[in-house]
């Protein structure tokens, strides 16, 4: 194996050994309706936060569970999955519900009917013990993010954290941002090459949110070589060889310490 191709499976298999739970969960949302979800949490105890992670694309098989508790993933999420639990916090990816088995619309992650089922999620995350939740999304994930940010009104959400967001021209700007109320926190690399993420769209979503809510913007530059097409995970949109960073100002944040404007 080659030092590429083995640097990016080691970046794409996270040791479940780590974890004090690593297991795919299932609970019904809607009538007839269920939803799939990993749920990977820290050895510390007690627990009290816990992140919601949306992938990018159309969300479908954002994970694998293979033996052991070993799990898989390409987006920048589910691949800095460890790190974030090293910092202390629990994660949880969603599958797309067992209606939409092919992947989740434009339109379905606007809808009243994925609002529903993260409520739900929430429901069931709190009887687990957790008392601040924070929905987090990456590239199209975002959408669903900032979407349930302004449906979503429930003291147990803390904030919505948007990552390499989708432009503001031709997706955020049609949703009821004055509706969003949670504070904000938006991650962007200065380079992402991907048409539907470039730097100057997220700036137009953040000052946009500034006219409804606190947000904390912060700059990403550097990192490895791409490995992959532009708006594929293995790259300036994926935070590709600068994870490590990004999780930390992530964790910095729902802690409520200072984020910084730029790192790299």
């Amino acid at each position: 194996m080659s030092r590429i191709l083995l640097a990016i499976a080691l970046l794409l298999m996270l040791a479940g050994g780590a974890f004090a739970l690593t297991e795919v969960r299932s609970i019904p949302t809607r009538p007839g309706v269920t939803m799939d979800f990993l749920v990977m949490t820290p050895e510390q105890s007690p627990l009290r936060d816990a992140l919601i992670f949306f992938p990018g694309g159309n969300g479908a098989g954002p994970f694998k569970l293979g033996e052991g508790g070993v799990v898989s993933g390409w987006s920048f999420l589910v691949r800095s999955a460890d790190s974030f639990i090293r910092d202390g916090v629990a994660v949880v990816t969603v599958n797309p519900p067992s209606d939409h088995p092919t992947g989740m619309s434009t339109g379905f992650r606007e809808s009243a009917e994925h609002a529903r089922d993260i409520a739900v999620l929430v429901d069931y995350l709190e009887q687990q013990g957790y008392q601040r939740i924070f929905l987090v999304g990456n590239s199209r994930g975002t959408l669903s993010a900032a979407s349930l940010g302004t449906r979503l009104k429930d003291s147990r959400l803390k904030g919505i954290i948007l990552t390499s967001s989708l432009e503001y021209e031709n997706f955020l700007r049609w949703l009821p941002l004055e509706k969003l109320n949670l504070p904000v926190l938006m991650v962007h690399h200065r380079d992402d090459l991907c048409r539907v993420s470039p730097f100057q769209e997220a700036e137009k979503t953040r000052d946009s949110l500034r006219g409804h809510t606190s947000v904390d913007f912060t700059e990403v530059s550097g990192g490895a070589y791409p490995r992959s097409a532009p708006c594929d995970n293995l790259s300036a949109h994926g935070f590709f060889g600068i994870e490590g960073k990004v999780v930390q100002v992530i964790t910095d944040w729902v802690e409520g310490r200072a984020v910084p404007e730029r790192i790299e």
